[in-house]
């Protein structure tokens, strides 16, 4: 493809900025005593012993996520390379989209908490309002396709966040309460404990009321949590149970000639979304021998509904069961260690509704068996190679209709480590979205079943990291083939408009700088630069900009702590013009860029910590989500409170 020329000049091109950065940043830094080793759970599925892996990842870490005075995961997530997000209801929870490497919609992006997988069989967002922020340790994020270890969905890249655990003899604990614009009050409690004889848990409680800042957009959301765990010599064995009820109104889109009189305004005053989930989890790892190990969870996910969309209210069931097991073998060889992972995932999906215009009664069952082995080379080099067979059963009850589908995906990649402080890594990845109920639900006239998303992907990076700074710089090329989006303008089997098609090939490519360093004990820098060139590549609209993907953003977050227990954090973050989401022909003018500042302070004495965030401070008037048909306005100039006691 002709496309593919031009990624070598983008790398010319912007070596200049690279350049730059590093030296700013490498000044500062002293050299590491030890070479750049950066592995995680999300890297293997395992906790294993750090290697290096031929991908780019990002950690997150909990004192991060604290000094941020974010108190919601998506205002973690906005400030991250290569993410951006639409949020079609304000409230920052519910309905909110994750676009990674210019791939949007709900099924695109795999999230994961402690690897148990969040992403419905429905068009539905994946429910990270079901992660509490005090309860997280870190955030792992791979960017780019993992088809290979975590099989559907994980396209543009993973999402996993990583609970606390308490350690033996550890109890720790907190209880907060916050409140903001719009009637905000949360509350919340976390408690974990750990014993000598191995015996450890968790709980946590979180209650929140808000109006929200659109009419007919009041929220209320309750939920506990709560996990036990019992590690021993030979391994270990969990169980945990999750509640979540979720109330919450949808003020829907409006156009933009009402925005321009009343932002707050809704065009559907009795529309609602309510929903209870039912989660339990349970597993554990055994040591069969020095070497090797065998780990496994079971979850099983409930979720009943009721949703208006006027005039009519639908009720509907979602269940999702899933079976992990694997076998991990750990081995340390002359040149370093290597890691094997051979796994077996089995997912159920259930999804029913009685939806007046289009009800689903859809089953779905996948299957998949992969391998992934990461092995030392040379003492400086590392490949990673790894493969997934999956199958798919799919069963539509209503039409009375049936299919069957199997793939394969693979990836090979190489890192080298330069020196103590750099790091080179190149890799291929395919990837695969198999479509989900709901999808196959609503399709074209004369279609049954979509077919598989596939794609293939190519990246190229390096990483340098000193000891109070580090900068990470990829580039990368994605192809997609029979890309799975909404069409609002083809006819469906329903007999009126809007259907789930199959698109033509179309392309991602593009390069996310991710940088950050500490100039001072009082003062800290991290800055992020992504660019994404999405074009359709074949059929209609080809050569068309994918919409509603802009093509430049970025984000700075400026860390300044007078003294020890105060901390300042101005965010910073900027999206670039783009197409209106449905524009495939690119026809309409481009929605200007946007730049949103968001400054926060937290001040901790002993064990009490208070924050204040003012989001927005500019007040700029944006959308989460503009389409051809309407736009979602975001909350103006706001801000929250909170008080919290450690212990």
């Amino acid at each position: 493809m002709s496309s593919q020329s031009t990624v070598p000049s983008t790398a010319f091109l912007l070596s200049g900025l690279s350049a730059a950065i590093l030296s700013i940043t490498a000044p500062v830094a002293v050299a590491a005593e030890k070479k750049l080793e950066t592995v995680y759970v999300s890297a293997t599925r395992s906790e294993t012993a750090p290697l290096p892996v031929a991908t780019q990842i990002k950690v997150i870490g909990g004192e991060e996520i604290r000094q941020s005075g974010a108190k919601l995961l998506t205002e973690v997530l906005r400030t991250q390379a290569g993410i951006q997000l639409s949020d079609m209801d304000g409230s920052g929870m519910r309905n909110v989209s994750i676009s990674m490497r210019g791939l949007s919609g709900a099924n695109n992006v795999l999230v994961l908490v402690d690897g148990r997988k969040l992403n419905n069989p429905s068009q539905a967002t994946p429910a990270i309002n079901a992660i509490a922020v005090r309860d997280i340790e870190r955030i792992e994020i791979v960017q780019g396709s993992a088809g290979v270890l975590y099989g559907d969905q994980a396209v543009g890249g993973v999402i996993n966040v990583i609970t606390r655990r308490a350690a033996a003899g550890e109890t720790t604990g907190s209880v907060v309460a916050r409140t903001g614009s719009d009637n905000l009050e949360d509350y919340g409690v976390n408690l974990s404990q750990g014993f000598a004889n191995g015996v450890s848990y968790s709980l946590s409680g979180q209650k929140r009321n808000a109006d929200n800042y659109r009419d007919n957009n009041q929220s209320g959301y309750e939920s506990a949590l709560l996990n036990v765990r019992y590690d021993h010599e030979r391994g270990f064995v969990f169980a945990e149970g999750q509640q979540i009820k979720d109330d919450l109104r949808t003020p829907g889109s409006i156009s933009d000639a009402q925005a321009a009189v009343d932002r707050r305004q809704t065009n559907s005053p009795n529309d609602y979304s309510n929903q209870d989930t039912d989660t339990w989890r349970f597993g554990g790892g055994v040591n069969v021998s020095a070497h090797w190990s065998v780990q496994a969870e079971y979850s099983d996910r409930n979720e009943e509904g009721e949703y208006m969309y006027s005039p009519n209210a639908t009720q509907y069931s979602m269940r999702v069961k899933s079976l992990t097991p694997r076998i991990v073998g750990e081995y340390a060889l002359a040149n370093g260690p290597m890691v094997a992972t051979l796994g077996y995932d089995q997912i159920e999906s259930d999804y029913e509704s009685n939806n007046a215009w289009s009800p689903v009664a859809s089953t779905q069952e996948q299957r998949s068996y992969y391998a992934q082995l990461i092995y030392p080379v040379l003492s400086k080099l590392t490949a990673t190679i790894g493969v997934r067979q999956s199958e798919v059963d799919d069963e539509n009850q209503l039409q009375s209709e049936q299919q069957k589908d199997d793939l394969t995906a693979s990836e090979f990649g190489l890192s080298y480590q330069l020196s103590n402080e750099w790091r080179v890594f190149g890799r291929f990845a395919e990837s695969f979205r198999f479509a989900n109920p709901d999808d196959n639900n609503l399709v074209p006239v004369n279609v049954i079943f979509l077919k598989p998303q596939t794609g293939e992907s190519f990246e190229l990076g390096t990483q340098w990291q000193g000891e109070k700074s580090q900068v990470s710089y990829a580039l990368y090329h994605m192809t997609l083939n029979d890309e799975i989006v909404y069409d609002p303008f083809v006819p469906n089997n329903q007999f009126y408009n809007g259907a789930n098609i199959n698109l033509p090939d179309s392309e991602r490519q593009g390069l996310t700088l991710d940088a950050d360093t500490r100039l001072s004990d009082e003062l800290a820098l991290r800055f992020n630069y992504t660019y994404t060139d999405a074009e359709v590549i074949d059929g209609t609209y080809k050569g068309k900009k994918v919409p509603f993907i802009a093509e430049n953003s970025a984000a700075v977050t400026v860390l300044f702590t007078p003294i020890t227990p105060l901390t300042f954090s101005l965010e910073s973050i900027y999206t670039g013009s783009r197409y209106k989401s449905g524009d495939e022909n690119n026809s309409s003018s481009m929605l200007a860029p946007l730049t949103v500042f968001n400054l926060a302070a937290v001040y901790t004495y002993r064990q009490l910590e208070v924050s204040g965030r003012i989001n927005n401070i500019t007040n700029e008037l944006y959308a989460g989500y503009h389409s051809t048909w309407g736009q979602y306005p975001q909350p103006e100039r706001n801000y929250e409170a909170s008080i919290t006691y450690r212990f």
